[in-house]
């Protein structure tokens, strides 16, 4: 599975420290775009003061910072759902193999302590707020790992694009939903082509008030580098002030976009530390303008109230553990997802008001 992107948009032939230079300007200038949010806190949560939310926004940093240890007594989410995040157990399986795969004995270690999941607080958590996914294919795997984690048997779904609810709490009723929208567009209706719907871009639209106001938990994420820095912050900020103005108070959280690992069937576990720029720069389908892009994405989702949540960093340094074959972008379940669905746990917690949050 290779991203969506454009090679006239990447910048491996610049040196790092140009690469340096050009992302200070791009976050200045995602800054300055987003300066019209004028929101204090962040909306849909306890975090209703500035204070309150760079505490939080701190801490939420603190969980994503940190590194993979190896311990075979950790959470694993079993797996129900789409069979191709199941493959590489059944691979593994085939291959003579009998204790724990290779990929899911490690877990992430981060800064600051987190408290073990448990599904039916989560559930208590959510209070019925129905939640939506929006993104590319990748983001579907946070459909998987939501239905995974809080329910305790399958859910049919259709395709990876316009996936009906599923109920994933029953007490209090929790539904969740998710649109494949690869760039977050506010198109309004979907682009038919004359009849025959591109497969390049995808864009369904999610924007409207009645959308918006019927889930108003929302997880984004943007990762196809086919247009300039200019044009990405123009759009971004676009969506969220549409957002915004159809449901004030939604509650707004952005996944950070990883690369993917080019010959990930040979790995075997995860790097000692993240690669350098010398090495982004020689990545394919645009993962080498990733970290600009997240840190441009940053700025103008904290402004808008919105948490930025740095789940890439957890991932980016995990060449083992994906799907494999032509895939090496998306990962099996369980494995290093299972690390990315404790920090959103904890991310629940304390925006609904159960962490302390310190200094």
């Amino acid at each position: 599975m290779a991203p969506l992107q454009n090679p006239k948009y990447t910048t491996a032939h610049l040196t790092t420290q140009e690469r340096n230079a050009l992302q200070a300007s791009m976050v200045e200038k995602a800054r300055a775009a987003a300066s019209e949010f004028q929101i204090t806190g962040i909306p849909g949560s306890t975090m209703n003061t500035a204070s309150k939310a760079k505490k939080f926004r701190s801490l939420v940093d603190c969980w994503t910072t940190g590194s993979w240890v190896e311990d075979t007594t950790h959470y694993t989410m079993p797996h129900f759902q789409d069979p191709i995040y199941g493959s590489c157990d059944r691979k593994y399986k085939k291959s003579g193999g009998t204790s724990v795969r290779p990929a899911v004995r490690y877990t992430w270690k981060s800064q600051c302590d987190m408290i073990s999941m448990d599904a039916q607080h989560w559930c208590q958590v959510l209070r019925g707020r129905h939640l939506l996914l929006v993104g590319d294919l990748v983001q579907y795997q946070l459909h998987e790992l939501f239905l995974d984690t809080l329910r305790d048997g399958p859910a049919v779904c259709f395709g990876e694009l316009n996936c009906k609810d599923h109920t994933v709490c029953e007490e209090p009723e929790t539904r969740l939903r998710y649109l494949r929208n690869d760039i977050l567009s506010v198109r309004r209706k979907m682009d038919q082509n004359h009849g025959h719907p591109t497969a390049n871009v995808i864009e369904w639209p999610f924007t409207s008030s009645s959308i918006m106001r019927g889930y108003p938990v929302v997880i984004l994420n943007r990762a196809p580098v086919i247009e300039s820095d200019e044009k990405f912050i123009k759009g971004l900020v676009e969506t969220l002030r549409v957002m915004r103005k159809a449901n004030p108070s939604a509650l707004i959280l952005y996944r950070s976009t990883g690369i993917g690992h080019p010959f990930c069937d040979d790995a075997t576990k995860p790097l000692a530390r993240p690669l350098d720029d010398s090495y982004l720069k020689k990545l394919p389908h645009g993962w080498s303008e990733l970290e600009r892009r997240n840190a441009m994405a940053r700025e103008i989702v904290e402004a808008a109230g919105g948490v930025f949540i740095d789940l890439a960093k957890l991932t980016n340094v995990r060449p083992d553990g994906h799907i494999g074959g032509q895939d090496c972008l998306r990962y099996c379940i369980p494995g290093p997802l299972d690390s990315w669905a404790q920090i959103l746990y904890q991310v629940f917690l304390g925006l609904d008001g159960h962490l302390s949050i310190e200094d």
